[in-house]
């Protein structure tokens, strides 16, 4: 049985997908280091924020591993894991700006890829190649 080839975007996506994930796993690391230096600056509400940035972190980098490890597979379920993966970035880049800590480059960076992949996934290539049995 032949495999059919794996479109340009779509692979370009998964190896998006595999770089998410890293850098979702350094951005919780550092914020680990910020919070335990500055935790006596955090805003009365900020457990919240705290815990939406890790919760949002730790789940879309790990769906965006799963996404990226399926995506070549052509599996709808890839690009739900990868179109959720990004909400849930998105979520944690917005809760760390609410919590005012200056986050800078890591968070233009972070919204940089969750805008690639994003335009990525709604490509209608990539859409085709995940849904339709033949790609």
């Amino acid at each position: 049985m032949d495999v059919p080839p794996i479109p340009v975007y779509a692979d370009q996506t998964r190896a998006l997908l595999w770089i998410q994930l890293v850098v979702n796993m350094i951005g919780i690391l550092l914020f680990l280091v910020v919070a335990i230096n500055f935790q006596p600056v955090m805003p009365a509400n900020g457990d919240l924020y705290a815990w939406a940035v890790l919760v949002g972190l730790l789940f879309g980098g790990i769906q965006a591993g799963w996404a990226g490890r399926y995506f070549p597979r052509g599996w709808a379920v890839a690009w739900i894991l990868a179109v959720n993966a990004q909400v849930l970035t998105a979520v944690a880049v917005w809760a760390g700006w609410q919590l005012g800590w200056p986050m800078g480059l890591g968070i233009v960076y972070t919204l940089g890829m969750v805008g690639w992949i994003s335009v990525n996934l709604s490509r209608s290539e990539v859409r085709r190649f995940c849904f339709s049995r033949n790609g």
